[in-house]
């Protein structure tokens, strides 16, 4: 049995077919073949099946070798192609030979075909080992270039004498100069001194220990100071691949993280220092309320008038410091997330009315009259009694403090809208300037100086009473007219989730 041989053979002769059979056969091969004779049986022939070798008549009435030829590039296909003639002279040969043919045999002669079946059967094996290596070093080649592109790094490819060899950007940022200014130029010359000396430090170090070196550096950018990454590997012989990263942005970000701890620890510091020296001050301040009450009330004794107003003093003073204490301690444990809330199911008609309750003197003393205008749709509502208490007094002492004397008005408004229950502290006192507004939730903070000297306080009442609103799942906002009045308007959801 021989080896089995895919032949195409165009040849119009059965006869010169039946020959080259036998001579195959006589060569060691068992072909597979098909005869054909025209152009359009051969292109049907080539599709159709799989060939190892194509042997062409030059000459046939219908057809001839160079047309074959043509047909086979055309096709693309890398087949050899011998001819096998019985006339064919020297010049001819050798153009068809120019145009692509591999080698031509006469037919009186066939003791060439084999060998020559043979080299090309070998060659056209070596030529498709070539092929397929190309293609899979092309493959390969895709694959790295889309590998290094895919790298958001610039990469410098650079010798053991510092040059500059090769260059690719990076994708989201160019290197400060052109690559003409130091392509094939050592980064010594463009680099500034500190910063090369780095460079060639650590470029040495990765061609002596083989491992792979990082650093940071820094450059100017515009009279500002970029932050660089360089990794460098071993590249070759006496070569070291950079891999380049603009790392500004991360430094940045770092700083800010070490910031903002920073300042997490000053505030839980400040926080706890808040709430131990409350308590120190609270107990004191406490019992001398308390005993300036058993003294006012005349308990031990009567009074003169001198006395009485120190007594009325003390008591007043005490009770502003006691208030202020308060407020700062509610302040460091919302800030602490330590205020839980004791959620529950109020009335809010009846707090409305013991809030107003324990206004009403401080608003007689200054003349200023209360008014109350409450939906009666709005019943009940889920929230911390105390803090919602809390809330309202702040407001409404507020609005009395900032009410104009003798003719102030300041109204509490409750009303239902869907969802939501708002209430609203209008005030006519002596309202609040456009620029002012933004500044009035925060801490220690009084919108004009002028203005803190004749109505004292500690500005902390409206930063405590944001805090203590949105903590309900709330937010508060103002509205002013200056010299007309202002209103503050708190939402709470009726609902707790």
């Amino acid at each position: 049995m021989g080896k089995p041989l895919r032949v195409l053979i165009v040849e119009d002769s059965e006869d010169d077919t039946i020959l080259l059979l036998r001579e195959l056969k006589r060569g060691g091969y068992d072909p597979i073949f098909e005869r054909v004779d025209t152009s359009a049986t051969m292109i049907e022939v080539l599709e159709k099946q799989t060939w190892d070798i194509l042997i062409s008549d030059y000459s046939m009435p219908h057809f001839s070798a160079p047309e074959a030829l043509k047909l086979l590039h055309k096709s693309g296909l890398d087949l050899p192609f011998i001819i096998l003639s019985g006339k064919i002279g020297e010049d001819t040969a050798v153009a068809v030979m120019k145009a692509g043919a591999h080698d031509y045999i006469m037919k009186n002669n066939m003791t060439r075909l084999i060998p020559a079946i043979e080299r090309e059967l070998q060659e056209a094996k070596i030529r498709r080992e070539h092929k397929l290596a190309e293609e899979a070093l092309q493959e390969s080649e895709a694959k790295n270039r889309a590998l290094l592109n895919a790298i958001p790094d610039m990469m410098f490819r650079i010798s053991r004498d510092c040059t500059i060899m090769d260059f690719k950007k990076a994708k989201d940022f160019d290197p400060l100069i052109s690559p003409t200014k130091f392509l094939n130029i050592k980064f010594t010359e463009v680099l500034p001194d500190d910063v090369a000396a780095q460079a060639a430090y650590f470029l040495e170090r990765t061609l002596q220990t083989g491992e792979s070196q990082l650093f940071e550096y820094q450059l100017k950018n515009n009279d500002v100071l970029d932050d660089f990454e360089a990794r460098l590997v071993v590249f070759g012989e006496d070569e070291v691949l950079a891999i380049v990263r603009n790392i500004t942005e991360r430094k940045q970000t770092e700083e800010l993280r070490l910031e903002n701890e920073e300042l997490v620890h000053a505030s839980k510091a400040k926080n706890e220092f808040f709430a131990s020296v409350s308590h120190e001050l609270r107990t004191p301040l406490t019992s001398i309320i308390g005993y300036s009450i058993l003294l006012k009330e005349k308990n031990s004794g009567d009074l003169n008038d001198k006395q009485e107003f120190f007594m009325d003093n003390i008591i007043k003073s005490s009770e502003h410091l006691l208030n202020l204490i308060s407020n700062s301690l509610d302040i460091t444990k919302v800030e602490a997330g330590k205020i839980e809330l004791k959620i529950e199911k109020i009335y809010v008609p009846e707090i409305l009315g013991e809030t107003l309750e324990l206004v009403e003197q401080i608003a007689a003393k200054n003349n200023v009259v209360l008014k109350k205008e409450i939906d009666s749709q709005l019943d009940f509502i889920e929230a911390d009694r105390q803090r919602f208490k809390q809330i309202l007094l702040n407001l409404l002492a507020n609005a009395i403090k900032f009410s104009k004397k003798d003719e102030g008005t300041v109204t509490l408004i409750a009303k239902k809208d869907g969802d939501t229950a708002q209430f609203s502290v209008l005030d006519t006192g002596i309202g609040i300037k456009e620029k002012d507004i933004g500044q009035l939730f925060n801490m220690f903070q009084q919108v004009d100086t002028g203005v803190s000297r004749r109505y004292p306080g500690t500005g902390l009442g409206l930063a405590i009473s944001k805090q203590l609103v949105e903590l309900h799942g709330g937010m508060i906002k103002v509205e002013s007219n200056y010299g007309e009045g202002s209103t503050f308007t708190f939402l709470l959801p009726l609902t707790q989730h």
